[in-house]
């Protein structure tokens, strides 16, 4: 049996440390950017308290739906969100695994936020693949969302 993998993944990301998590955690905000590629999220709800769960429903363009649902363990408002992570959908090399994801945030140089995103638990190969292509492109919109808003 092989063991389970970890995932880094570092970027620099426009706005707060507390923007970016209120952008993890505020279903309006994770509808615009947390479903990979050309996915969209179609509903997300969240009850943004340690204990508290998430559930969001994303949809592919040929309409294939996808649901990712999880319970927050630790929530350090612009600091740190620690949450469990469960694919249900039709890739199912991703399905009925529970992964962890850390979340840090820390305040960088022109008002961008260091954002550091740690997923463990990856019970295969195949699986830890599948997040390491789709992560990068959740990223991207996030960065996008943040880098076209207006104050």
């Amino acid at each position: 049996m092989n063991a389970p993998a970890n995932l880094v993944f570092k970027r620099l990301i426009p706005g707060s440390p507390e923007e970016i998590f209120e952008a993890w955690t505020q279903p309006e905000l994770m509808r615009q950017w947390l479903a990979p590629g050309d996915n969209k999220v179609i509903d997300a709800r969240t009850d943004v308290r340690v204990g508290g769960r998430f559930h969001i429903h994303s949809t592919a363009p040929d309409g294939t739906l996808h649901a990712i649902d999880g319970t927050y363990r630790e929530l350090e408002s612009g600091r740190r969100i620690v949450m469990t992570w469960s694919y249900s959908g039709p890739v199912e090399l991703l399905c009925e695994m529970e992964t962890l994801l850390e979340i840090d945030f820390m305040a960088a140089p022109g008002g961008r936020t260091a954002m550091t995103v740690v997923q463990t638990r990856i019970a295969t190969p195949e699986a830890a693949h599948g997040y390491r292509e789709g992560w990068p492109t959740c990223f991207e919109k996030l960065e996008r969302s943040f880098g076209v808003r207006t104050q």
